[in-house]
């Protein structure tokens, strides 16, 4: 067909020109539509970021936990016989205190039912003697146990507050001893009741020592 006159012309000129223009604006939404759902393919293959942080941190703790082990060795192999005697002995502190923690809150309970059936008095005595034995040995080791550490007030506390243990118990182990008669009275009663509220707050400092003083928060 053609077109004859000049208006019908520039027509046909501004249909051609707006069909062009649409075609890539068209084809720019599109491919704006489909831009999202692209990167939301391939978001979950990229690999996470907190992966990398974690697992450095714990080869990092590794690593240290190994040269804290490895120095620890090194001085151990500097120390004279004598030095690393009195080492060993005070790591053996953790095992020797559980007996006295036993032995008088045992001590304790059989005296209290003892007074009304006396067949359960009958292990007063050597509970109490064999605690007043013992415990002092603990504390003993407890002082080499820390002989080297930093000053603390955990520390301190706990140390001397072990030593005063050690002392209280020494003194009920010989009255047991000597006045084997007195074991079910109220004095060794409450002398008991004393030492063993004292042990609890000595576990309480020593727990404190090792896993933060909010260890027993509720």
């Amino acid at each position: 067909m053609r077109i004859g006159n000049p208006v019908s012309r520039a027509m046909a000129g501004l249909v051609l020109a707006a069909m062009l223009l649409c075609s890539p604006a068209a084809a720019h939404k599109d491919h704006k539509k489909k831009h999202p759902e692209a990167a939301q393919m391939t978001l979950p293959a990229a690999p996470p970021t907190t992966a990398a942080p974690a697992q450095a941190n714990v080869i990092a703790a590794h690593s240290e936990m190994g040269e804290m082990m490895e120095h620890e060795d090194v001085d151990r192999a500097s120390m004279s016989t004598f030095a690393r005697l009195l080492d060993w002995l005070g790591r053996t502190h953790p095992v020797i205190v559980h007996f006295p923690i036993a032995f008088f809150p045992a001590a304790l309970f059989t005296a209290v039912v003892g007074r009304r059936r006396p067949a359960f008095a009958a292990p007063v005595q050597f509970l109490v003697i064999a605690g007043g034995i013992i415990a002092p040995v603990a504390a003993a080791l407890g002082w080499l146990d820390a002989m080297n550490a930093d000053p603390d007030p955990l520390l301190t506390i706990h140390r001397w507050l072990g030593t005063a243990v050690g002392v209280g118990a020494l003194g009920l182990g010989l009255w047991a001893w000597r006045r084997p008669d007195q074991v079910r009275g109220a004095g060794m009663i409450a002398a008991l009741s004393a030492i063993t509220l004292a042990i609890v707050i000595q576990g309480w400092f020593g727990g404190a020592m090792v896993h933060g003083i909010n260890h027993m928060n509720w």
